[in-house]
């Protein structure tokens, strides 16, 4: 679907077309992964799975059922020098464990089951009515996850221009929304907080 090397990350989103479902007449979604790597510590080797609503060509990353790993140094600092600690064969075998366990949690991230539990928690979101002024929704939602003004307004038209005062209309106001952000990571941390909202509880919704 995408990849992209920003200054910070880089990127791959991977769609299937074999794992699909209607979630909704016509509203057809597919399952996918995310893998993201940072070489200069900017965070952890992580693979999470990728949902992608095919109406409006944006994504949904799950928070749930993700690997991910810290990059461990070569070096341990010692109080007077650098000290060598693993030695290359060591660090090929944890390279080639950890490489078989990414490959694990594709294969389970684009599995049937795996997709329709995350698909299910979205069809939940159905059921979930914004209740009073969408616009203080929105609001609390912006708080919520640090959303500037400009985010915001962009995530308030989604919702309106969408007609669907749920909570699955919100979560697709915030992924569609990515669409609008031009900085890569950006835009896919709205895709993660999409995911995230579809874990909230009933009483977090409230």
């Amino acid at each position: 679907e995408s990849v992209e090397l920003t200054e910070t990350r880089m990127y791959l989103k991977v769609v299937t077309p074999s794992v699909g479902y209607e979630i909704a007449p016509g509203d057809v979604v597919q399952a996918g992964v995310m893998i993201a790597n940072s070489e200069v510590g900017q965070g952890t080797l992580s693979v999470q799975p990728l949902v992608f609503r095919l109406v409006c060509r944006n994504g949904l990353i799950a928070s749930d059922r993700a690997l991910r790993k810290t990059h461990v140094g070569r070096i341990l600092e010692s109080a007077e020098e650098s000290v060598l600690v693993f030695k290359d064969d060591t660090l090929r075998a944890d390279d080639t464990a950890f490489f078989l366990k990414v490959r694990d949690v594709v294969e389970a991230a684009v599995s049937e089951a795996t997709f329709r539990l995350i698909t299910e928690k979205m069809q939940k979101t159905m059921g979930i009515r914004l209740s009073g002024d969408p616009l203080k929704s929105v609001e609390v939602l912006a708080d919520r996850y640090l959303l500037n003004d400009n985010e915001r307004a962009g995530v308030l038209r989604h919702l309106i221009t969408g007609g669907d005062l749920s909570g699955y209309g919100l979560v697709n106001a915030v992924t569609h929304y990515s669409e609008e952000v031009e900085d890569y990571d950006r835009a896919t941390e709205f895709e993660a907080i999409g995911g995230k909202l579809i874990e909230l509880p009933s009483k977090e919704w409230q």
